[in-house]
């Protein structure tokens, strides 16, 4: 098998947090698993301090005073030499002249394309406009998050569009093959930007206060992420309205350390996701799974993956059904047998099917069949 000169080119500026994350981790397993280099090519926000945990990979900083995908476009044309697979995120139109770009000073180079969208955006995006219809005919791999998006790309493109999930990488999770049930806490956590409107947080907070009566021994409610004002005020304001309640809802901002973060997936039975919409499948679900936690969610696209069709999680079909959600919080919650059950059910489901080692492998023989065609030309 060969190896690969990777780049990874994000279309807008690499965050910190994004380094863990399927942007970037992805492409580092694929780096570790069949790459000769790796580079993240970015203007930088800030520090990077997670990227300690990307031994191998270089960090390629953007001049500053250039708008982003300029200068990476520049970059692209000085060094297209030295990118033999280049990672996209996201069918931006930002990529169009990138694209462009590398494919006249490397025909023989190989686009990968994860697409990180849902049905609602797929739907909305600009097909019939030349340049950007031109930029997916460029991308020679792409890829989807859920089963649902790939059975709908495929009959509306006319294309392979392959199935690679959010996944886990192991080695980031070294605590999580100890783990025991026996260690967990009636704890329901959820994990995200709380009070953004794509996370529906007030429909966890409210479900959860219907569900409460049900419960034949106490649950708590652990919110981890970054709140914003508006939320503030209406966790303030529920506390209020219901006192008994209030001991057990916790916010706690905003987790940067993976260590303690992963302890709260450790302790959890329940991971909770109130989400109107995810674009792909969100990688906090990968991050509870690999922990054991049973999954409730809303109907999101990746839902079915998530769950395996409801086998080891419960689905929510209506993202605005704040009674529906609540049942389904207490079905779990009043049946401890399923849950120590899908302990173990849902941890041998998410190494089955999403550990990034073997997407990457998946992907390395995509990779070589595009360079083998290249080479029989």
């Amino acid at each position: 098998m060969n190896k690969y000169k990777m780049c990874v080119i994000p279309a807008s500026p690499l965050e910190n947090v994004q380094l863990l994350k399927d942007r970037v981790i992805f492409p580092y397993v694929c780096y570790r698993t069949f790459g000769e280099s790796l580079r993240l090519v970015t203007k930088c926000t800030g520090d990077y301090p997670y990227l300690s945990y990307l031994e191998g990979a270089d960090l390629v900083p953007l001049p500053g005073d250039q708008p982003h995908m300029e200068a990476a476009v520049r970059y692209v044309s000085g060094h297209a030499g030295e990118i033999d697979l280049l990672f996209l995120f996201g069918a931006r139109g930002e990529y169009m002249e990138l694209t462009r770009t590398y494919k006249s000073l490397r025909p023989d180079g190989i686009i990968y394309l994860k697409l990180d969208t849902n049905i609602d955006w797929a739907n909305a995006l600009p097909l019939s406009h030349k340049p950007f219809a031109d930029f997916l005919r460029n991308c020679d791999i792409i890829s989807c998050e859920t089963r649902r998006l790939q059975s709908l790309l495929y009959k509306k493109w006319q294309r392979p569009v392959e199935y690679i999930p959010n996944g886990v990488y192991y080695p980031l999770y070294p605590g999580a093959s100890d783990v025991r049930f026996e260690e967990k806490e009636n704890i329901i956590l959820t994990v995200g930007r709380l009070g953004d409107i794509q996370k529906n947080s007030l429909l966890l907070l409210y479900a959860y206060a219907l569900a409460f009566p049900q419960f034949d021994e106490p649950w708590d409610l652990v919110m981890v992420g970054s709140v914003t004002p508006e939320f503030q005020a209406d966790c303030e304001d529920f506390c209020r309205r219901f006192p008994p309640l209030a001991p057990h809802v916790h916010l706690t901002g905003n987790i940067a350390d993976k260590h303690t973060l992963h302890q709260y997936y450790r302790r959890a039975k329940i991971f909770a996701l109130p989400s109107r919409a995810e674009g792909g499948s969100p990688n906090v679900f990968s991050e509870a799974a690999v922990y054991g936690c049973t999954v409730v969610t809303t109907g999101v696209d990746a839902a079915p993956d998530m769950t395996d069709n409801g086998r080891v999680g419960r689905i929510s079909p209506d993202i605005e059904d704040f009674d529906g959600f609540a049942r389904e919080l207490a079905a779990v919650c009043l049946d401890p047998a399923y849950l120590a059950r899908n302990f173990h059910d849902m941890r041998t489901y998410i190494k089955e099917f999403f550990d990034y080692e073997r997407l990457a492998a998946r992907l390395q023989i995509l990779v070589e069949l595009q360079a083998s065609k290249r080479r029989q030309k």
